[in-house]
């Protein structure tokens, strides 16, 4: 009898430390694999950020604006070339933040009336 739970007991520690063994193994896999996508999805966010840089325009003069600004860009895209031209001196800021054109019709306005370059 006794030599039966001496059986059992061994074969039940044999079982559970194999089981722990796997288990442990797919954690440290899965960590691993975690990584991977952490980085896969940091170096897929740097394309998209370049990719997004080299699609913007590039705004020098206050035609390039107007470009932008009555084309198909959406409202983000107009408002940021809008909002660069300000940073850049080209134009005056507007008061009117409701849409881009607006914003950039009236700085147009202000800069001619008032004279401000």
């Amino acid at each position: 009898m006794k030599n039966i739970i001496l059986v059992v007991i061994i074969f039940c520690l044999t079982v559970l430390s194999a089981y722990f063994m796997i288990t442990t193994d797919n954690k440290q896999e899965d960590k691993k694999d975690a990584n991977k996508e952490k980085t896969e999805q940091a170096s897929k966010k740097k394309e998209k950020a370049q990719k997004k840089q080299e699609n913007e325009p590039k705004i020098k003069t206050q035609k390039d604006l107007s470009k932008v600004i009555y084309s198909d860009k959406d409202e983000q895209a107009k408002m940021n070339a809008y909002n660069e031209a300000i940073d850049k001196g080209i134009l005056p800021r507007s008061n009117n933040y409701q849409e881009a054109v607006y914003a950039y019709e009236e700085s147009v306005w202000l800069k001619n009336n008032t004279g401000t370059e």
